[in-house]
Formats: structure tokens, sequence, C-alpha cells
């Protein structure tokens, strides 16, 4: 692999921190060093070096190439069972998937879309494994958009800080000492159909030998697509997979007014998309309208009557109690939010956060408990509920925006305009983003940056109407979300100005 020195690692991490927010530890220097590797290569010596891409990169121009590294380096940042809720799924799949594979004579089919450096793909052939299956029945295919990446998925071998996230009994079962790390057993490579670099904006896309998936991952990708970017690849994950398939999407991953080829269900406490029996495929949907201001809505898909579970009533508690459904942690977050729009803050923010001591943590809900917060004069909670997000998702361009919204109301004039840019580079067509960096900049008394940002925002919107690349997730009622609304108040500024 081409040589990048550690200390030009650092200077790109750092870099990395500042204009994103992304914090990479030097423990992941390695994913970082694989992705600079794939541009330089992709590049064909255009940069003149390692040297010369930082140089690039530290550059005004160089904000499009930052935003072609991103994507290698967050694919990179991967680990063994990421998210346990899902692989729980996986497990309570494979049995029947396996059975009915059997009686139709066919492997189970399965895609890991976006597998990093392997640990995923490895991590779904030891749950199909510890399931039963036996090679030959199941077709597990990796793919990563990273050649670098899919070389050392395709190698196998795993340093022991890595391993150190598999459970003992299964290292011992499925990996063997060599060297400073560990190696992937045969028998579970015999599960593999293979590892390959795929492009996933590409037009074409893998099928099984016979047929169609049985389930896909795609963790964590489509976040970093535009609209209709993400229309196109849910399109054709929905045309490639069999009726009933299974959909593995990131946490903070939603199909909400995107697509609506498929349905949202609960398998073991974690929620999937499924292409339904017998749907036919769907059209790729135009994107949405903007909604009218004020009608700010959050973004989460609709679920299909699920449930979660809870601790059994006693045993005196009358049928009806027993009987009563559990509501899933999308229709909980529904209720606040009509608490909300009916303005019983406390009531929506007491929902929120038993929603997150029962479920987890969600980053709709981070968001929207930010905002309530807010309104509740709580800032110390507003700012550790965003600071939460960041760091469930240090890429979302809404939760960057919010904060800095949230910081500037306090004051914060620097630390909101760091936040607010944080953001315009995730989206640099967010309107909001560049009207509140107006305000920012007047807040600090530079009327020239000021005048700038609010000619920004009016070119923004004029560039992208609905004033941002994706739907935001979260609820904020009292902050308009189209594009149209902060063009007209940015041209208010600049003529007070």
């Amino acid at each position: 692999m081409m040589a990048v020195a550690y200390e030009l690692l650092a200077d790109l991490a750092a870099l990395l921190k500042d204009r994103v927010g992304l914090h990479i530890k030097p423990d992941s220097y390695s994913a970082l060093r694989l992705a600079v590797v794939a541009r330089l290569e992709e590049a064909d010596g255009a940069f003149q070096g390692a040297e010369g891409y930082l140089d690039v990169l530290r550059s005004d121009e160089g904000d499009e190439e930052l935003r072609s590294l991103l994507p290698l380096v967050t694919v990179g940042k991967t680990s063994f069972f990421r998210d346990e809720r899902q692989f729980r799924a996986l497990a309570a799949l494979m049995p029947s998937l396996l059975d009915q594979g059997r009686a139709a004579g066919r492997p189970v089919r399965i895609w890991s879309a976006g597998c990093a450096t392997g640990e995923e793909v490895f991590s779904i052939a030891m749950t199909a494994a510890e399931a039963g299956a036996r090679p030959g029945e199941v077709e597990l295919l990796g793919t990563d958009v990273n050649p670098e990446a899919v070389s050392a998925a395709a190698r196998g071998l795993f340093d022991e800080r890595r391993v150190r996230d598999v459970q003992p009994p299964l290292v011992e079962r499925y990996f063997e000492a060599e060297g400073d790390g560990f190696r992937v057993r045969p028998g579970l490579r015999r599960l593999l159909a293979g590892v390959r670099p795929h492009n996933l904006v590409s037009t074409v896309y893998p099928r099984p030998q016979d047929g169609a998936w049985d389930l896909v991952f795609c963790r964590n990708v489509i976040i970093y697509f535009d609209t209709a970017t993400t229309q196109q690849v849910l399109a054709r994950f929905h045309a490639g997979l069999s009726p009933g398939g299974y959909l593995f999407l990131g946490y903070s991953e939603s199909l909400f007014r995107i697509f609506e080829g498929f349905e949202l269900t609960e398998v073991a406490g974690a929620f999937l998309y499924r292409r339904p029996e017998g749907a036919a495929r769907p059209a790729v949907p135009a994107p949405p309208p903007p909604p009218p201001a004020m009608a700010h809505r959050y973004v989460a898909a609709p679920v299909k009557h699920v449930r979660l579970p809870e601790p059994a009533p006693s045993a005196g508690a009358p049928p009806a109690l027993r009987e009563k459904p559990v509501l899933s942690p999308q229709e909980v977050l529904d209720g606040a939010v009509t608490l909300f729009t009916e303005g019983r803050f406390g009531a929506a923010r007491d929902r929120l956060e038993r929603l997150l001591s029962q479920a987890g943590e969600d980053l709709a809900v981070r968001l929207t408990l930010g905002n309530l917060y807010g309104i509740l004069r709580q800032p110390d909670r507003a700012r550790e509920s965003y600071q939460a997000a960041l760091a469930l998702e240090p890429l979302s361009a809404e939760a960057h925006l919010f904060y800095g919204i949230h910081l500037l109301a306090a004051g914060e004039a620097g630390a909101a305009s760091l936040e607010l840019s944080r953001a315009l580079f995730l989206d640099p067509d967010l309107a909001l983003a560049h009207y509140y960096l107006g305000r920012c900049r007047e807040a600090q008394r530079d009327a020239h940056r000021a005048r700038l940002c609010y000619k920004n925002a009016i070119d923004a919107h004029r560039r992208q109407p609905q004033g941002r690349r994706q739907a935001f997730l979260g609820y904020y009622p009292d902050i308009p979300e189209d594009g149209a609304t902060f063009a007209r108040a940015a041209e208010y500024a600049l003529a007070a100005l």
C-alpha cells in the first residue's frame, strides 16, 4: 500500500474535525489511510502525492474534494456486530430463511453493500453459521466503493483491537491467531460468494446466481447521498430484493417522504425495511415538494403495527391491561409531536426522555428534545442533547444547523458560526444555515461577511428552492424549513445593512 505519514494523517484528521466536526481517533487512522490512498490512486498523480493532496484540501477550492473523501472515510468506520439489535434480528431471521432455502434447493442470498474492511460481512457470516448454515447454504456478497477497503476485507486479517468486539467463543470458532492479529478461518470464508468493489451510484447492480436477494445490508451509506441518488439506489435495492426480503439501513436513515416501496417492521427489537409480498416495483418518486412555511415535520418512517417488549404486567392485572399493545418508538415520537403541537411541551419532553431510556439513542428524538429543552428554557439540557445527537452522527447537517441556532440564541456567536459552517460544508444549499451564519457575523460586527452570507442564502434558494438537499430529522415548529422564507429574510437583512 502507498505510504502515508502518520503526521499527515493527524493533520488531515484535524482538518476533518475543524471543517466537518468528524472526530477520527488515532486508532482509526488505518481507515483514513485507506481513504486517502483510494483518492490518490483514482486521481492518478493529479495531487502530487499525499502532501499535495492535503494542500488541496486546505485550499479554498478543496471543499468538493473533501466531500468526495468523506464517504470513503465514513464507510471505513466500522466494527464487528455494529448495532447489536440488527444482528439479533438477523439471528432471528436466519433459521426460517435457511429452512426455506433448503426446501427450495437454493442458498440464502445476502448482500452487504458497503462492507468497508470486512467486519460487517464476516459478522453476517458468523451469525449465519451460528444459525446452522453450512457451506453452499448461504450466498454472501460483500461490496464497497473503496478498493483498498475491499482488499483488506478479502484478506480477512484483523488486528487484535478489532477482534476485541467479538465474543471469545466466536473468536475461538471462527478465527485463528496470526502474528499480532487474527485471520478468519477457511470454514467461515466458504460462506462468502466474494468481496469486490462496487459503487452504488453506478447503474449496474450485482445479482445472485439465481433469483433475488433475501437480505440487503446497506447501513450508514445513503445518508451521504442527495435525495435523487437515494431514490435511485432504493429503487434498485427494491428491484433486487425478493418479495418479503429485508433491507437493513442505519439507525439514522429514514425512507419517510423519500421512497414508498418498503414497509417498516420490527424484528427482535430492531426496525427493518421489508419489500411487501407481491408488491410491484415502484417507480422512482420525484423529490417531495417543500412543505408550507411553519409546518416543519420530523422525518421518520411510518411503522406498520409493530410491538416492542415490555415488562410483563402483574398476574392480577385485568385482561384489557395485559393485552394493551406496546407502542413502537415511532408511535411514541408521533404522540410526543402531537403533545408538542398542542403546547404541552413538558409532557412531550417526558415522553421522549422515557423513550430514550427504554429504546436507546435515536437521532430524531435527540434533535427534537434539543428543540424542546430550548423552548422550556433548559439551555444546558438542550446543549447536551444536541451534543449527544452529534456524537450519534457527526455528519448530520441538521444536527450542526440546529445546534448552531441554539448557540446563537445563547449569545455564543463564535461557536454558533463554527457549527453553521460545518452544516454548510455538508449541505451547501442549506439556506437556513447561510441566513443564521449571517446573523452570527452581524453579532460579531462583521458587516462585510454578513452581507456575503445573506447573498449566499438567496443564491442557495435559487439553486435549491426546497432549502436543503435532504429532509430533516427532528421536529422544529418554530423554524420554517423552506428556503423561500430565509431567502426573503436575507433580502430584508441585506437592505438593512
